[in-house]
């Protein structure tokens, strides 16, 4: 019985390691669900198909019956990616057992038991349950069918010594699986909702300070010739005293997407804090050229409001940075978005 727990648990480990590894991969794709497109439940029902043929592999023999865990992948599978995803892992797992046993009987069998876990699947699909409930269903169900398929097939005193530990072993760790898969989930979604909130100004979805201060400094350190833009809107104190902070906050919004889907492909914009932003290019043209056509593009960009047009215009101070710090490049782009205010305004200047 010692050596069955021991495979038991290099079972498990096997489990957490694939499913480890695969919700860090997919982890920008999370929450993987039976509503997930189909390539995410695809990609997660080849992981735990893996995982199915790796159990395969450390299984072990009783009478004519190859013992391992592989209906928690299955039912990890069916809980989170559906039908699509335990096909993919059935597949897998078929082609896993083929390999080691050849057509044989057993084979045959194992088709049909796979056959029906997934009708059950296909069934259990229509229903609105938690994705829990449908876990404790899948393993229940998988666990009673691999009962009915060794009934007679082993002799009964491989009962209390095999199949005690397996099914008390597949339950434990099948609640187990599922807890750390949630945990992981859980801890990934928090890391990268976290991670943006430090990163990404919420009110633009642009690079914010942090951010934007981070990547100019990469692009100073390239040692490439490049270009920085100080942007600031015009007249935005009067914008938000007229018609309101919600105003100001959907004007901001509205400059931040028209300077980002005018920005040049080798470069960014990122927003340095209130009514300014920053643009940086990496791979300097006609500086002037593509400043005044900010400004102009800005202008011609109409801005409504609950129903209300709104004129914006934005000043910008240009300048092609050389070997100085990125202090000085900034000092003499801000020097020159001033100049660009004190001369009207809605205008290009070039430090």
């Amino acid at each position: 019985m010692g050596q069955v727990i021991n495979i038991f648990f290099i079972n498990i480990s096997i489990i957490y390691l694939v499913l480890s590894l695969t919700l860090y991969l997919m982890r920008q794709l999370l929450p993987i669900q039976t509503g997930s497109p189909y390539a995410v439940r695809i990609w997660f029902g080849l992981a735990m198909g893996l995982a199915a043929v790796l159990l395969t592999v450390n299984s072990f023999q009783v009478g004519e019956a190859r013992v391992d865990l592989r209906i928690i992948p299955l039912a990890l599978s069916a809980a989170y990616a559906g039908p699509i995803g335990v096909t993919v892992t059935t597949g897998l797992t078929l082609l896993g057992r083929f390999a080691l046993d050849g057509m044989t009987e057993q084979f045959v069998s194992s088709f049909g038991t796979l056959g029906l876990f997934l009708v059950l699947s296909l069934g259990l699909s229509r229903l609105v349950l938690r994705r829990g409930h449908l876990y404790s269903a899948y393993l229940v169900f998988g666990t009673v069918l691999v009962l009915f398929r060794i009934a007679g097939n082993v002799p009964m005193h491989a009962f209390t010594t095999v199949f005690l530990p397996y099914f008390a072993i597949t339950f434990l760790g099948g609640w187990m699986c599922y807890w750390v898969a949630k945990q992981i989930e859980t801890h990934l979604r928090m890391f990268r909702l976290h991670t943006q909130r430090a990163t990404i100004d919420e009110l633009t979805g642009l690079p914010n300070r942090y951010m934007t201060l981070e990547r100019l400094n990469e692009v100073e350190m390239s040692g490439l010739p490049w270009a920085l833009f100080v942007i600031d809107v015009d007249r935005f104190k009067q914008l938000n005293d007229t018609y309101g902070h919600r105003a100001g906050d959907a004007a901001l919004h509205h400059i931040a997407q028209t300077l980002q889907a005018n920005c040049p492909p080798d470069g960014f914009v990122g927003r340095y804090g209130g009514e300014e932003f920053l643009m940086v290019l990496e791979d300097v043209g006609d500086v002037r050229s593509i400043a005044d056509d900010i400004v102009t593009v800005v202008r011609d960009t109409p801005f409504s409001f609950e129903g209300t047009t709104i004129p914006m215009t934005v000043s910008i101070g240009a300048t092609l940075a050389g070997a100085e710090p990125g202090t000085v490049v900034f000092e003499r782009a801000d020097a020159a978005l001033y100049q660009a205010k004190m001369n009207g305004r809605d205008q290009a200047k070039i430090g």
